[in-house]
């Protein structure tokens, strides 16, 4: 049975038990999330199009592929010159969605990693910008870091990532959050939603980021959870720096 994403605190109580247990079951972070993602997709099917997890990590601990595609991301933005082995980058760690495509992180065409730069650069990808701005405004996503922490509790945003409306929702700019409308209309979505959370002080930030057909007035609480016990069962993963699937 597929149920929706705005169900009450009571209904889902059981599917975040099962999600927990995914959550457990991952050797590394990256792991972990794919697990999770996969498993929320198969609760969600017929309302969320797309779930995917990232993580704010230094480009020296990516594994190779990631680097050769951030670096090629990077000379795209114009800022390949500016991006150090300490650079932040914010880094697809789990993603499930209707195209078989979408259930690989290397298949992932524009979003595998992103490099965080600065706050001038990431405005020219106005979803990004929009999460970094609506979820963790008192975590700094650009910090450079040779290595992230696991040290201190996984504490989660207060604040959440909201698009109402992926077709016609825009930002200050004036510029729509979501300008891939062909997949807006091809798969009917209305809400977006991002939560998430952080490693402790000064350590990795986590975003969730789910894109739905259903149509809803705010991100469900509830949600926030999902973050929260992806963080607490993989601190040790994160502490210990086992990031990555066969790294």
């Amino acid at each position: 049975m597929s149920l929706a994403i705005d169900n009450s605190e009571e209904l889902t109580a059981s599917v975040l038990a099962a999600l927990r247990q995914e959550a457990q079951k991952g050797n590394t972070l990256q792991e972990s999330a794919q697990r999770l993602m996969e498993a929320f997709r198969a609760y969600f099917a017929d309302s969320v199009v797309l779930a995917r997890t990232y993580a704010t990590i230094p480009q020296r601990l990516l594994p190779e592929k990631d680097r050769a595609f951030l670096q090629s991301m990077a000379h795209a933005m114009g800022v390949l010159p500016l991006l150090g082995e300490d650079c932040m980058v914010l880094s697809l760690l789990g993603t499930s969605g209707v195209e078989a495509a979408w259930c690989d992180r290397y298949a992932s065409r524009e979003h595998l990693a992103v490099p965080l730069i600065s706050q001038q650069s990431v405005a020219a990808i106005p979803m990004v910008a929009g999460l970094i701005e609506q979820l963790g405004r008192s975590a700094d996503w650009y910090a450079r870091t040779t290595a992230p922490s696991g040290k201190g509790p996984f504490a989660v945003f207060a604040d959440s990532f909201f698009v109402h409306d992926a077709a016609t929702s825009r930002d200050r700019s004036s510029r729509l959050i979501v300008p891939a409308q062909e997949f807006v209309r091809q798969w009917n979505l209305h809400s977006v939603m991002g939560v998430g959370g952080q490693f402790g002080a000064g350590g990795p930030i986590l975003a969730c980021v789910f894109f739905s057909r259903e149509s809803l007035l705010e991100t469900p609480k509830w949600l926030m959870r999902v973050p929260l016990l992806l963080g607490t069962f993989t601190q040790a993963h994160v502490a210990a720096g086992r990031l990555y699937a066969g790294g």
